[in-house]
């Protein structure tokens, strides 16, 4: 499965993301993690579609509607 089909970052997102927090990992290092995140982010984008939109993100609050 190529990053393009899953839509994980290339290699060069993913080195600039880790240069944002003050990480230098190895090509080796981002070929790993550009995989793993090619094998689940096609699970969790079929999760949210089994879900729909009325389901809110974990730990999201939102009060009852006002009855009227």
């Amino acid at each position: 499965m190529s990053s393009e089909s899953s839509h994980a970052p290339s290699l060069e997102q993913l080195r600039a993301a880790a240069r944002v927090h003050g990480v230098a990992p190895t090509d080796a290092d981002l070929v790993i993690v550009q995989g793993f995140l090619e094998t689940i982010l096609p699970t969790l984008r079929e999760i949210e579609e089994r879900q729909g939109g009325e389901v809110p993100p974990a730990g999201l609050f939102l009060p009852e509607p006002d009855a009227a």
